[in-house]
């Protein structure tokens, strides 16, 4: 969930709110809409993994082709199947790297430009 300020600036912590969601219920219940209405927020839905909304997936879609051309190098190389705990191994020491430190870093610094873009196209997708 995301949060993002009407029509003032971002430093001011008043309403009118928009607020770009996925799809839990609990963001939908009754108590939650009731609790809105006094604050002035209003709930976006986003379609269920959008990634231009969600760094999350952006990031796991960097993970999966990091991963994926390690697994080519490998097989080019003829090096012998990784078995679980060695494949683990390769998953975290990629996630410790600096490159993924710096990916991560990069993904979440879209987010705002991205969210902004959404919220000005009334809810329609941004450019990634």
């Amino acid at each position: 969930m995301h949060f993002f300020e009407g029509e003032t600036s971002a430093k001011k912590r008043r309403g009118p709110w928009t607020v770009l969601c996925d799809n839990d219920g609990f963001l939908r219940a009754k108590t939650s809409m009731a609790a809105y209405r006094p604050r002035s927020i209003t709930l976006w839905s986003v379609p269920p993994k959008s990634p231009d909304l969600n760094p999350v997936e952006m990031f796991w879609g960097w993970l999966r082709k990091k991963l994926r051309s390690m697994d080519l190098e490998d097989l080019r190389k003829k090096r012998r199947l990784l078995g679980k705990t060695a494949y683990v191994a390769r998953v975290k020491g990629v996630l410790k790297s600096a490159k993924a430190q710096t990916v991560a870093k990069n993904v979440a610094g879209r987010l705002r430009k991205s969210c902004k873009q959404v919220v000005d196209r009334n809810g329609a997708a941004a450019d990634n």
